[in-house]
């Protein structure tokens, strides 16, 4: 499983290939995250995070990640977030040419 995260306006979207029976994993990873573990996540960028919505692109989930009010969010917090709540899920890896389009 790879990522890359690409930034569109305020939203940054975050494309996880080789996501097959791991999916919900991965998603429930991220929300447990943002919703119940800001304080013990190294960068403490899902504490900015507003809304998180999932959706299929072909063989790819992608993750739309929403700012609060008065927020930004980084694309390096968010990268350093997710290899956090992923560290479990053999074999994540992180396309860094692409992070911070």
């Amino acid at each position: 499983m790879s990522f890359r995260i690409e930034r569109h306006g305020d939203e940054l979207l975050v494309r996880i290939d080789g996501t097959t029976r791991d999916e919900q994993d991965v998603i429930d990873r991220v929300s447990a995250c943002r919703g119940t573990s800001w304080w013990s996540c190294p960068s403490g960028e899902c504490s900015k995070i507003g809304t998180c919505d999932t959706r299929r692109d072909g063989d790819t989930t992608v993750i739309a990640l929403v700012p609060r009010p008065g927020e930004t969010l980084s694309a390096t917090g968010v990268e350093e977030c997710l290899r956090y709540v992923l560290a479990e899920t053999a074999g994540v890896d992180n396309d860094a040419s692409a992070r911070k389009r």
